[in-house]
């Protein structure tokens, strides 16, 4: 399984080049763009793409099964995620399932021990107003994650890669730049009802997706400013311009023990 991404990624990167009006594909890599053959770990994809479908719900869910409790996956597509674990090899035919791929990131994470943000969204400095779990937050600056951590384990059942992930806000340093209509001024939210474990074998992968669309016009006085951002919506990179789906792919990569 461990080169079928990568595989798939070069195939994106072949087949925009010979569209006839190409589009720039981004590949950014937080460590490295190979992935250790001598190592188990995780590796993660970052996906944008530019949707020819109105729903993604169903689709997804032909292709995975939910992970978590019923009140977990219910709270998170009430954050606007989708949260699945899927096998990397239907990768190729859940995105083009979707639409078309228009940027991707690749990055090897092996062995993650510590909580690491896998995927992470910095707030401008103008701020932006979010919403979780029925709280309003007006966050200014700081960085929206996904964190995460990782390891290899054996059970009866064979060999796994143990996986946590859940969404964070913090703000570097001493900056104070979130305030709740419940509790004040923070510096920091961990959003923990939404947080996830699960085994991975060799070649699955952990899901997450956010179809994020171009907010409506309000006509009117906007003294209020704009309508709050769901919290997994901002933490994918809403709100935007254009609508998208974002995708974020974490792989289970294990070694053969044979």
């Amino acid at each position: 399984m461990r080169n079928r991404i990568i595989l798939f990624l070069a195939s994106c990167v072949f087949l925009a080049s010979c569209a006839s009006t190409p589009e720039k594909i981004v590949a950014l890599s937080l460590r490295s763009e190979t992935i250790d053959a001598t190592a188990d770990g995780i590796s993660v994809v970052h996906m944008t793409v530019a949707p020819t479908v109105e729903d993604m719900t169903e689709i997804l869910s032909a292709f995975g099964e939910p992970i978590g409790s019923i009140e977990v996956q219910e709270s998170l597509q009430h954050e606007g995620l989708q949260l699945l674990k899927i096998e990397a090899v239907d990768l190729p035919a859940i995105v083009a399932s979707l639409g078309t791929v228009k940027h991707e990131a690749y990055a090897w994470h092996g062995q993650v021990l510590d909580w690491r943000d896998f995927h992470q969204r910095a707030i401008d400095k103008d701020g932006m107003l979010i919403s979780a779990d029925g709280v309003l937050y007006f966050i200014q600056r700081g960085l929206l994650s996904y964190l995460s951590r990782a390891w290899f384990m054996e059970n009866e059942d064979g060999y796994f890669i143990y996986f946590q992930g859940l969404p964070t806000w913090h703000v570097p340093r001493t900056n104070t730049s979130i305030i709740s209509k419940n509790t004040g001024s923070v510096e920091n939210q961990v959003f923990s009802n939404l947080q996830l474990e699960t085994l991975l074998r060799d070649g699955e992968a952990v899901l997450l997706a956010s179809y994020l669309r171009v907010p409506d016009e309000v006509d009117g006085p906007q003294d209020g400013g704009g309508a709050p951002v769901r919290l997994g919506e901002a933490l994918m990179g809403g709100p935007v311009q254009q609508d998208v789906i974002k995708l974020l792919i974490m792989e289970a990569n294990i070694m053969s023990r044979m």
